[in-house]
């Protein structure tokens, strides 16, 4: 998962002050302003998936503003941007396969969006990435940082045999841009993805 800057784009600042909207789907239903919240999202996520970090492309088809205080259950943040993330259309991971599991919940998973700033944290400071594709909490967290941990990484199936294939062989190759002295920004770029194995 990917740490995020939070700077609200100024296209969602404009709209918002002219248009006081309250109801995501129904204030916001618009195409240009949405077309600018995931170009935001994309610059800001560096055109990888929020939730698996895979790279994603800007395509309504292929990726979506996703919620990460799901809309149904928390309607006082639908319009807020600190709210919002590109996820990938999986519907085995990320957002898409979050929503079908029940509400985001601060004492169950971690809390990365937090009404009070103080109690959020980074996912950079909870999971490792191994070699063989898993990602596992880090063991130096406390031990409710690590059951939330732990649940976060079932609640978006971070661990899917698919990602786990995926992260195993960006191991592999690193190994061997390792071995050829290649500069680890440039190798990020080739791959375009999975940000926090490169960190």
């Amino acid at each position: 998962m990917l740490n995020l800057n939070r700077d609200e784009p100024e296209c969602f600042k404009s709209f918002k002050m002219k248009n006081k909207p309250h109801r995501y789907a129904e204030d916001c239903d618009d195409g240009g302003l949405r077309d600018c919240l995931r170009q935001a999202l994309l610059e800001e996520q560096r055109s990888q998936c929020y939730y698996c970090e895979q790279k994603i492309v800007n395509s309504s088809k292929k990726v979506h503003i996703d919620h990460i205080k799901q809309r149904t259950h928390y309607h006082k943040l639908e319009c807020e941007y600190s709210n919002m993330a590109l996820s990938c259309n999986s519907q085995n991971h990320c957002g898409m396969h979050k929503d079908k599991k029940g509400e985001w919940n601060d004492d169950k998973f971690i809390r990365i969006f937090s009404e009070n700033h103080e109690l959020r944290e980074k996912p950079s400071e909870m999971f490792n990435f191994i070699s063989n594709g898993e990602i596992e909490v880090k063991k130096s967290l406390s031990e409710d940082k690590k059951v939330r941990a732990k649940n976060s990484i079932k609640y978006l199936n971070l661990n899917h045999s698919d990602l786990i294939a995926t992260r195993r062989n960006i191991f592999l190759h690193l190994e061997t841009y390792k071995e050829d002295r290649q500069d680890i920004d440039n190798i990020f770029n080739f791959f375009n993805g999975f940000e926090s194995i490169f960190k």
